[in-house]
């Protein structure tokens, strides 16, 4: 979807635009409808000024009396003519020269204007009128040069065009201001939402325009319900598996009773898949109580948590007195749970102290927006053909060794969750080497 902010200017700018068109087009008539009125004004008072200094003679012909004329008719070329016929006789203004103009004979009452043609393709705008007087009919055309005026009028639909270019240029920048200046709460809600994924916070802080505060209590209403929902599911979790433990109890028990020791088999089945299930329970039963905060993400200290484990795994091996190193490169972060990251960290290390001679290694780096962690360890490793078994439930490569096979399916399970990467192979040091790549982004 396209920009919220350009769909607003693109649609001003089209607004705008078709509104400026329609007010250019009706300043330009109007223009053009009250010059054309002031024109016919006066060319009507110049054709009635015509007819008063009109005198028409026995013979039937007429002469102009030239001090009833405008001086404008007596210079040659001068932008303003006449011409004046009879039903017999013509006669022009001395301004038209050797020039003439066509002229058709009107009955009186009868009225034509026209543009035409004149001298040195002069624009002319012509107004004829056609009288009756003493017994005669009389054509007077009237006409004024309006190249000058056309020129005037073009010249201000330029000048009116750039105005508008600058004016419409000027309201888009201010309404790009107003846009990108109304639209701020959404990226305090956007940074409010990156912290939200990272655990930085809890709720959107944020507070915005009222069509978009609702959306903002919506989801925290979301956040607190699904918080409350995971709360719930945790407990009802944990009180289901320690039921279930006090009932494989009793099976304990009974699996022990005196009445079953003669059918050995009975027992021997009855222990299996009791000790099975304890196993299952026992694993449910830590994942209820490291199940952690319900929020999309946790920034996570990996320094002092790696720290911490190793303090605690170097107590839990203290016969063997594991030295156990650590690398992390800097502002590299964990994206999730803090409990799911210390069950998982927590598993491989022990799985690495467990078949370590004497040194565990842990590095944690960023690479191509992953978090990956890689634990080896100087033990005497696994078998190429073993490594793609070590996930799977139950499976141990040495049975020497005690254990349930369990750690690293569970790590398995915790990196499938978030749709990262396990790898296995062969350490530099000579035992286990585990990498596991996690998305920085959820």
């Amino acid at each position: 979807m396209s920009s919220l902010k350009r769909r607003l200017s693109l649609g001003l700018t089209f607004t705008l635009s078709l509104l400026l068109l329609l007010q250019w087009a009706l300043i330009s008539l109007v223009i053009e409808r009250v010059t054309e009125t002031q024109l016919l004004e006066r060319l009507e008072s110049e054709t009635e000024g015509l007819l008063a200094s009109i005198e028409v003679g026995p013979d039937n012909t007429f002469e102009l009396n030239a001090l009833r004329l405008s001086s404008l008719y007596q210079r040659p070329f001068s932008g303003h003519y006449f011409v004046v016929c009879t039903e017999l006789y013509c006669k022009q203004s001395r301004s038209l020269w050797d020039e003439s103009l066509p002229i058709d004979r009107l009955n009186s009452g009868q009225t034509r204007q026209s543009t035409v043609a004149g001298p040195h393709d002069e624009r002319l705008f012509t107004l004829s009128r056609g009288f009756y007087k003493q017994d005669h009919t009389i054509t007077i055309l009237v006409a004024q040069n309006i190249s000058a005026l056309d020129d005037d009028i073009f010249q201000f639909q330029m000048l009116y065009s750039l105005a508008c270019a600058i004016g419409l240029v000027l309201i888009l920048m201010v309404q790009w201001l107003i846009v990108g200046k109304a639209l701020q709460p959404l990226s305090r809600i956007q940074q409010q939402l990156s912290r939200l994924r990272r655990g930085e916070t809890q709720k959107i802080d944020a507070e915005g325009p009222e069509e978009i505060q609702p959306m903002i209590e919506e989801l925290n209403r979301l956040l607190n319900a699904t918080a409350r929902k995971t709360q719930r599911s945790r407990v009802a979790l944990g009180n289901l598996a320690h039921a279930l433990k006090t009932r494989l109890t009793l099976l304990n028990q009974t699996a022990e009773h005196s009445a079953l020791k003669q059918f050995p088999d009975i027992q021997a089945s009855l222990n299996r898949v009791s000790h099975d299930m304890g196993q299952s329970i026992e694993r449910e039963l830590k994942r209820a109580r490291l199940l952690g905060s319900p929020l999309p993400g946790q920034k996570v200290d990996l320094e002092q948590e790696i720290a911490e484990l190793s303090r605690t795994l170097q107590l839990l091996y203290r016969d063997k007195s594991p030295i156990i190193d650590w690398d992390i490169a800097p502002d590299v972060w964990f994206a999730g749970d803090r409990e799911d990251l210390l069950e998982m960290l927590g598993n491989l290390l022990d799985n690495a102290c467990k078949w370590c001679r004497k040194r565990v290694y842990i590095k944690v780096f960023e690479q191509q927006k992953h978090c990956c962690f890689v634990v080896e360890d100087d033990g005497k490793g696994c078998a190429e053909d073993k490594l793609s078994h070590l996930t799977q439930r139950g499976f141990r490569a040495d049975e020497s060794v005690p254990g349930s096979g369990l750690g690293l399916a569970i790590v398995y399970d915790i990196v499938d969750s978030y749709s990262g990467e396990m790898l296995f192979g062969q350490s530099t040091m000579g035992g286990l080497k585990v990498e596991v790549k996690l998305p920085q982004t959820l």
